[in-house]
């Protein structure tokens, strides 16, 4: 009778710690709970922090996550991903000095640290610290040779020094060691697009071909082929990027405008993607004052009044609206 007392006393004791545990991770979601369970089983084991530590981060709950890799560096000071994963946390909070330090120990620990050296590379970049990121992207493409990434960072900095001849060709030397970069098309695309040049729907689509569902190349290449008058394809192009974005406000007022004109007259259709827009966005003044087009041009003239007021609400002076208003006001006095 004693010893069964005892057991069940045993027995108690576990399921009343078991309650314990389960009610501190209480309101974690599962993958926080899961890490921070076998943390409290395993306080030693630095991978778990690290662990832990990605997930704040790409949680937006950075001084945990430095707090965790801090822990993890002091179980293992030798790991240069540690230091790398710290510095991306000190990034995410403007502590440039504090990244660029962690990036340097990385190094220091691991030499040859590819990774390490892109980061520290991009960090001078945004820094507008062009020699040092230019050195220090030398010494990556020395250790690594298929280095697409350092290629790209040196083609936005060849960019910023307004050398066209070394960005374009850096740009090529990123699309040949990796022809999924898309922000190498985007940039090609984008380059050639300002001169009006049709190569540039090439690089668009071929952009595409690596990200279909990418609603800013769609509504590039849809305002390529506008600028080009090549009304169906733009057409086409918007369409999907509203189809993918409904909210996307560029491509819904760029394709109400299209209608306003040849080869589509649509008013009616133009109304209804500018009204889609100024829900999306109502202080977007040309889309407002697209609107007043519109009703204008179906004889609304109210509604039209309505929308080039509200125009000059948005933006004193805006002279589309006063020569809306203007065109009213010589309409209506007939």
């Amino acid at each position: 009778m004693k010893n069964r007392i005892v057991l069940l006393l045993l027995c108690a004791l576990v399921t009343f710690c078991g309650c314990q545990d389960n009610k501190k991770y209480a309101g974690l979601p599962k993958e926080l709970a899961t890490l921070c369970k076998e943390i409290d089983k395993h306080p030693k084991n630095s991978e778990l922090y690290y662990q832990r530590a990605d997930y704040y981060y790409h949680h937006k709950d950075v001084d945990k996550g430095i707090a965790d890799m801090q822990t993890a560096i002091q179980l293992q000071p030798d790991s240069s991903k540690y230091y790398i994963m710290l510095s991306d946390l000190y990034f995410a909070q403007v502590e440039t000095d504090l990244a660029e330090e962690m990036l340097e120990k990385a190094i220091q620990k691991e030499p040859k640290n590819n990774e390490a050296r892109l980061k520290l590379a991009e960090l001078y970049y945004l820094q507008s610290m062009l020699t040092q990121c230019d050195k220090t992207l030398d010494e990556a493409i020395k250790l690594q040779k298929y280095n697409p990434k350092a290629y790209l960072i040196k083609a936005f900095m060849y960019k910023d020094m307004q050398d066209t001849t070394a960005y374009l060709r850096m740009l090529q030397l990123v699309i040949d060691q990796d022809p999924k970069e898309v922000k190498a098309y985007l940039e090609l695309g984008n380059f050639y697009q300002k001169t009006l040049n049709p190569i540039a729907a090439s690089y668009y689509q071929n952009a595409l071909n690596v990200d279909p569902n990418n609603v800013e190349i769609h509504y590039n290449l849809g305002k390529l082929y506008q600028d080009l008058e090549q009304y169906t394809e733009a057409e086409q192009e918007y369409k999907t990027a509203i189809q993918l974005e409904p909210q996307h406000v560029p491509s819904l007022n760029n394709l109400g405008y299209m209608y306003l004109d040849e080869p589509f007259n649509r008013y009616e259709d133009a109304v209804k993607l500018f009204t889609q827009a100024i829900q999306a966005k109502p202080d977007f003044v040309y889309t407002v004052c697209n609107r007043g087009v519109a009703y204008e041009y179906l004889g609304q003239y109210d509604k039209a009044r309505k929308d080039y007021e509200q125009a000059l609400k948005l933006k004193t002076n805006f002279e589309p609206a006063i020569k809306g208003l203007n065109r009213l006001d010589e309409k209506q006095s007939k």
